[in-house]
């Protein structure tokens, strides 16, 4: 193909994101610092429902989960619904759950929640741990954007990554979290016809494969990782790897710092709601479902061969994507080349600024901006903001694997972040038991994980070692237990070491109101000039 088609549709339309960002500076930022920093991280809480239920799809619709999902599916069968679409199914319906409950929380990022209800040194803690995932998370999506835009462009994946950072680092620094949204939103309608003629050039290519029996074809295809016979086995892992996985990602993404944002950005509890709401409608249908379809058409279209995946897709199966749109005619490869740019541009920007809120305004303002200008924080910001995309960036140029990146980063995020703000709600919950809980949820996640993947799989003359370690019921959800081991291990300390310490202060306490806050001025009275939290009751 010729590749001039493809440059031309790059490039136009990074321009036209970086035109956004431009629109934005100039009508928010440009004129005034006042509430800069309110702003560039949260829109002065001022956007539409609708808008953040469309964000948060278009966050959600990164191809690098999508794609490792997908290859899981083709990997396996049915049985990998588990590892991401029927928790994200189930998530969607928490998150319209869980809004009020944020709400509750007059706070711009999840540190800041933790501080004005535990003390500072549990915020920098937790916002280290959260500028860890994001970071990661960004390195991941960064990574596979490389690899699906490299065929288009011709040129090497770490050429197409280093360029397709740079509109992102400009509308971020010129509009931040408003520049986010509305981009996603714009990038939404693109995405959202990408998955439709990436689901329907799929099913089209399955039918011409098995001449029209896609799912009587299915039933004799054999999976590499379980077997004829077992694309349509939901629990081939067994009834615990569902139940582990349950445990240990839903917490860490009921909490996600982008989601947060998004609720806490809306204009009202009743816009919040509404755009869950929406959320749940888009998500299930362009995240979880369009996908899944591709992914198993892909096992009719390019079918394992000897027990390993189709050359077509590679060998982990993470070019599923690729290898349908490489059989579409030239007009429509270059629409969908700027759907994929559309797919990661609004993940990665999500990510890019949920993993520099952490670091900027968690841990540098409170602890060197203290008396520092509106400006100089808001100027702080926007460099954290570019050197955090440019940190993923040298990650990804060494990335071999995106299963390393979300395994570990999604312990973390379930169990040192996702426990601590849940306990908030708990009155006896102590600044003691939530550092202890993030900790020791740190070492057994990363620990469970060094022993699952390195020590019980090192053994190369004897790959099924694990076999004789674990009991036969664990022996299913190999290689995820960890996720869970990390979770409950954070629990029970948090709880013990609360149990085992003097109870918070009463202002403490007071930071979780009793209804949501709605009214700017509240809001902003809890985020700039809250009280200092006292740690130990007087």
């Amino acid at each position: 193909m010729d590749k001039t088609f493809f440059w031309a549709a790059f490039i136009a339309y990074s321009a036209l994101m970086v035109y956004i960002g431009v629109v934005i500076y100039k009508k928010q930022l440009g004129h005034s610092k006042e509430k800069g920093i309110f702003e560039f991280w949260l829109a002065k809480r001022e956007l539409p429902g609708i808008w953040l239920g469309t964000s948060i799809t278009a966050g959600w619709l990164m191809l690098g989960w999508i794609g490792f999902g997908m290859s899981q599916i083709y990997l396996y069968g049915a049985t990998a619904l588990w590892i991401l679409p029927i928790p994200w199914f189930i998530l969607c319906f928490i998150i319209i759950w869980m809004v009020p409950f944020i709400r509750r929380l007059p706070s711009m990022s999840v540190p800041e929640a933790i501080e004005r209800r535990y003390g500072k040194s549990a915020r920098i803690l937790l916002a280290l741990f959260s500028a860890y995932v994001f970071i990661s998370w960004t390195q991941a999506e960064l990574f596979m954007t490389g690899t699906l835009m490299s065929p288009f462009l011709g040129v090497k994946p770490w050429i197409c990554m280093s360029l397709f950072v740079i509109p992102i680092i400009i509308y971020i620094y010129l509009g931040g979290f408003r520049a986010v949204v509305t981009t996603d939103v714009i990038q939404f309608g693109i995405m959202a016809i990408f998955m439709i003629i990436l689901a329907v050039g799929a099913i089209m290519s399955a039918s011409h494969a098995s001449n029209g029996d896609i799912i009587g074809t299915l039933r004799q295809v054999s999976p590499p990782f379980s077997g004829k016979g077992e694309v349509f086995n939901l629990f081939f892992l067994g009834m615990v790897f569902p139940i582990v996985l349950l445990i240990g990602y839903l917490p860490g993404w009921m909490i996600e710092q982008d989601l947060v944002l998004r609720l806490q950005g809306a204009i009202s509890t009743k816009e919040a709601k509404k755009g869950a709401i929406s959320g749940l409608v888009l998500i299930t249908t362009f995240v979880i479902v369009l996908p899944a379809i591709v992914a198993f058409c892909a096992l009719v279209a390019f079918p394992p061969v000897n027990g390993a995946a189709a050359s077509a897709v590679d060998e982990k199966a993470y070019s599923i994507i690729s290898a349908f749109i490489s059989q579409m005619p030239l007009g429509l490869a270059v629409f969908m080349l700027i759907g994929i740019i559309a797919s990661q541009m609004s993940t990665i920007d999500t990510f890019t600024n949920v993993a520099a809120m952490p670091i900027a305004y968690d841990i540098i303002d409170p602890l060197l901006l203290k008396k520092s200008s509106d400006g100089t924080r808001l100027q702080v910001a926007r460099i954290v903001s570019a050197a955090v995309i440019v940190v993923g960036l040298l990650l990804a140029f060494v990335s071999e694997s995106l299963g390393d990146i979300y395994y570990i980063s999604s312990g973390v995020l379930s169990a040192c972040i996702a426990i601590p703000l849940f306990f908030i709600f708990w009155k006896r919950t102590t600044h003691a038991g939530v550092i202890a809980s993030s900790l020791v949820g740190f070492i057994g996640t990363v620990g469970g994980y060094w022993y699952e993947y390195k020590y019980l799989s090192a053994d190369a003359k004897a790959p099924l070692y694990y076999m004789n370690v674990l009991p036969q019921w664990l022996q299913g959800s190999f290689g995820y237990n960890y996720l869970a081991a990390g979770v409950l291990l954070s629990l029970g300390t948090i709880v013990a070491v609360s149990l085992a310490t003097e109870p918070s202060h009463e202002r403490n306490l007071s930071f979780v109101r009793p209804e949501p806050v709605d009214g700017l001025a509240e809001f902003e009275q809890s985020c700039f000039v809250a009280e200092p939290v006292i740690v130990e009751k007087e």
